[in-house]
């Protein structure tokens, strides 16, 4: 997993479940995996403005990638960061398998 950066193109808000579902749309998506966070963690990140479904950390699956966004509070406040996109069938992709198993498939059907 790479140093997070600014995710580019990224809206400047939280998506919504509906929003992160059409990310399956978006190039050779897969499937979109997302994590349920406990209430504690979602106010720490999100404003009372923000949607009730609000989707603050996903993974984005291709057939031959992983790659990771988070919805977090940055030097530029809060705004997406992009955490790099990991391989499949490289060393580091069994950290990513691991840190799926705490996240759902929201949409798509993921290729192991």
């Amino acid at each position: 997993m790479d140093e997070p950066r600014p995710a580019e193109g990224w809206p400047d808000a939280p998506l919504t479940t509906d929003e992160a579902r059409d990310l399956l749309d978006d190039e050779d998506v897969v499937a979109v995996w997302v994590m349920d966070h406990d209430e504690d963690t979602r106010a720490t990140v999100l404003s009372e403005n923000d949607p009730d479904d609000a989707v603050i950390e996903l993974i984005l699956e291709t057939p031959t990638s992983f790659r990771m966004y988070s919805y977090t509070h940055g030097v530029n406040g809060t705004a997406w960061m992009d955490y790099g996109e990991t391989e499949k069938g490289t060393d580091g992709v069994e950290m990513m398998l691991d840190t799926l198993e705490s996240y759902h498939v929201l949409v798509g059907d993921p290729v192991r």
